[in-house]
């Protein structure tokens, strides 16, 4: 199995439940399991739509056990099939409410429950660099995976680089990583992604016996 394979394994295993037509069943409904989440979403009831950064606090709760539950699931379905409609949600107290659409930008953040081929995200970008940052983001159990797939990127240029190049290869990669994460105009992004680019250079430098010059990663602290 491949990193990138891995990574959608682990997050894709708790996703949704859909029937054999492969068409998701909705009914505008969800339970909601977990109160600090039914106090967020409670909180965007008067709202025209969930916010981008609404599901960035509530997201990640979902996922702090590493999986989720029958009712997330169907709660996350609800969300990214009902596009303009409102959804009836009951807090564990019993209460219920009506909660609006998800954003655009909230829709893209919570999309990544089904996370696309890491392949098709590092280096391809600023807007794919931060969804690689983002799915660590959703879903924190993913970030060893993605720093392992990062850290196999880095092995195949360090294969290629020498003293001779000045390390040409992987220096060249570093810096792209890095340039495509401030151009994503997000501050937390590009922290998370340094921070998940060093373990990988780091892991790198280990497993070559402290070949990989520091310099060449020092800075992504």
């Amino acid at each position: 199995m491949t990193i990138a394979r891995c990574c959608v394994a682990v997050v894709g295993a708790s996703l949704f439940l859909a029937p054999a037509s492969g068409q998701p069943v909705t009914d505008q409904k969800a339970i909601v399991e977990d109160m600090a989440v039914a106090d967020i979403l409670k909180g965007t009831s008067t709202q025209s739509e969930i916010s981008d950064a609404d599901a960035r606090r509530f997201g990640p709760m979902m996922f702090e056990d590493g999986s989720l539950s029958v009712n997330e699931r169907d709660l996350i379905q609800e969300l990214l099939t009902n596009m303009g409609v409102r959804t009836a949600v009951t807090a564990p107290s019993g209460e219920t409410f009506e909660i609006p659409p998800l954003s655009f930008r909230a829709r893209g953040f919570l999309g990544l429950v089904r996370p696309p081929n890491l392949s098709t995200l590092w280096l391809r970008g600023p807007a794919q660099m931060k969804q690689l940052v983002d799915v660590t983001v959703l879903s924190p159990d993913t970030a060893r995976q993605v720093s392992a797939y990062i850290l196999q990127r880095l092995t195949l240029v360090w294969a290629e680089s020498t003293a001779t190049d000045q390390y040409q290869p992987i220096r060249q990669d570093l810096s792209a990583a890095i340039r495509m994460l401030q151009q994503s105009g997000d501050a937390e992004t590009e922290q998370r992604g340094r921070s998940l680019i060093y373990d990988a250079a780091r892991e790198l430098d280990r497993r070559n016996g402290d070949q990989v010059p520091n310099f060449l990663y020092d800075y992504l602290r």
